[in-house]
């Protein structure tokens, strides 16, 4: 019988060449992808990283995560800006697709937007307690997350949703390894786009531009609700 995957992490999966699936954190799952490769593939992709401060320890995985059910009243995020990189794109809402890998195995995998920014439908919405998350393409179909890793801590980042705009700052910008990376490290790296017990917003991608060996997370913390539009 065929096993089935859910994969929760796939910001690009199958959909951008080089960017492999992540198996799910779930305790009951296992890893769609094959094997991992030699540490020693991993050293020079990971000596090129060390840019930013704080990268690295994943978020703690909640013991009993909640989906958001949809809900009517529920507002989607619709354009996201980032003045510091002259990001001013739309967002449109995300789901997942079941696909099949060269065994036979079945999982899904997330759709990622094209020409904008994709929300994705598990995740919160602006104004709501837990984990916005954002996720797009970096080098094909618009590439609109393309400069992430020109972000720095405290730079703004505006989302809005229903007529309000909701202000956030930069926090972190994480480059993880995933193509040539553990299957440890894929589940680790899982835990960002799962819900959180505080407020955030998670923007994640491929890096590098060329490649798409890793992921890079961005985690940008709220502040107050600036105005209606």
């Amino acid at each position: 019988m065929k096993r089935v995957f859910v994969v929760l992490w796939l910001v690009a999966g199958l959909v951008i060449a080089g960017c492999g699936s992540t198996a799910s954190a779930g305790e009951n799952t296992a890893a769609a992808t094959t094997a991992p490769a030699p540490a020693a593939r991993q050293d020079p992709a990971r000596r090129a990283l060390a840019q930013q401060e704080g990268a690295g320890r994943p978020v703690a995985p909640i013991k009993a995560p909640v989906f958001h059910q949809p809900d009517a009243k529920r507002i989607l995020p619709s354009r996201i800006v980032i003045p510091n990189i002259k990001l001013d794109t739309g967002v449109v809402e995300l789901g997942w697709s079941t696909k099949k890998d060269a065994s036979g195995s079945i999982f899904s995998e997330w759709d990622v937007a094209e020409y904008a920014a994709g929300w994705h439908k598990n995740s919160a919405v602006p104004g709501e307690s837990g984990n916005v998350v954002l996720s797009g393409h970096n080098n094909i179909k618009g590439a609109v997350f393309r400069e992430l890793d020109q972000l720095k801590r405290g730079d703004p980042i505006y989302l809005y949703a229903g007529g309000r705009e909701y202000d956030y700052e930069v926090d972190q910008v994480l480059i993880l390894p995933e193509k040539y990376a553990s299957e440890e490290q894929r589940r680790d790296n899982v835990n960002y786009i799962k819900p959180t017990g505080d407020d955030r917003l998670t923007l994640v991608s491929c890096w590098p531009r060329n490649d798409n060996t890793h992921r890079i997370v961005v985690i940008a913390r709220p502040l107050l609700v600036a105005s209606t539009r």
